[in-house]
């Protein structure tokens, strides 16, 4: 959930296109940024660059407890 929350929280710049990105990323042990793709186009690469801009700059991440998953799936929302 922090996550998430963080990523849903990081500043990012406004955009009047309509659609969603759907951005898949992992996480170090460390809670630095490992890798983050568009996994589903929006359909307009400016959003799906914005997209993968807000994960970029929700980065440093708590570091995630032993065992616990490191990949999410988060979906960025254009209008």
């Amino acid at each position: 959930g922090q996550v998430l929350r963080r990523v849903m929280r990081a500043k990012r710049q406004r955009v009047n296109i309509r659609g969603a990105a759907l951005v898949r990323f992992s996480i170090a042990a460390n809670g630095a940024l490992r890798a983050a793709s568009i996994v589903k186009s929006s359909g307009s690469a400016k959003l799906d660059s914005i997209a993968l801009a807000q994960v970029r700059r929700a980065a440093p991440f708590p570091a995630p407890p032993a065992g616990a998953r490191t990949t999410y799936t988060v979906r960025i929302k254009g209008k």
